[in-house]
């Protein structure tokens, strides 16, 4: 599998391929040395993927995808250099495709994880992951972050209705993540957002 795509100049084989090599190491390996080598061929694909065509979407959002989950593994996701080349092809995509639900997750994510010294901002990351979902409301991750954006604010009203809707609704596509990953993570949040909203209301009527 690797060494066919390793010599492709097929566009779309290169995409298809650095796709399978995100969902693997983030959905299917549990061995990090496994994980972190499925980003790197990922991103090595993508990347040789936009070297054919520039302008496309995919190719810039499946490299920053993998780098970034591998930079996230070796601890370097905060390092300057790795945060400049994120944004940049994050960003390149929105110019190709401004209503790219994955591209508004992910700088939704990046601003909300970045310390302000590096570029976070908390309202900027917000907008990106509202933006995220209101553009497919079954895009489970987004609706994830979203939540945990909500609780952190002190929004938990909101975060169970992110959360409600994670846990009900299935994506359309790649169920097997949803079912093995979002769904349980979002089942678990949401016990932890009502907790808060019982102490909320508790609180506001002694």
């Amino acid at each position: 599998m690797r060494e066919g795509a390793a010599n492709s100049n097929d566009l779309t084989r290169l995409l298809r391929m650095a796709g399978l090599y995100l969902d693997l190491g983030y959905g299917v390996y549990v061995d990090r040395e496994q994980k972190l080598a499925a980003f790197q061929e990922g991103a090595r694909l993508a990347q040789k993927a936009f070297g054919l065509r520039e302008s496309s979407a995919d190719a810039h959002f499946l490299y920053a995808a993998n780098l970034g989950s591998a930079a996230e593994l070796e601890g370097l996701v905060s390092a300057a250099l790795t945060i400049q080349k994120l944004k940049k092809h994050v960003n390149r995509v929105l110019e190709l495709d401004p209503n790219n639900v994955q591209a508004h997750h992910m700088l939704g994510r990046m601003y909300e994880e970045l310390p302000w010294v590096l570029g976070g901002d908390q309202n900027v990351a917000g907008e990106h992951l509202k933006k995220a979902v209101s553009l497919d409301s079954r895009y489970a991750p987004a609706g994830l972050d979203l939540a945990k954006w909500y609780l952190k604010h002190g929004q938990n009203l909101e975060a169970v209705k992110e959360l409600n809707r994670v846990v009900n609704t299935p994506p359309l596509k790649k169920r097997w993540i949803w079912e093995r990953i979002h769904r349980p993570e979002a089942q678990a949040l949401l016990q932890q957002a009502l907790g808060q909203v019982d102490v909320d209301r508790s609180t506001a009527h002694p």
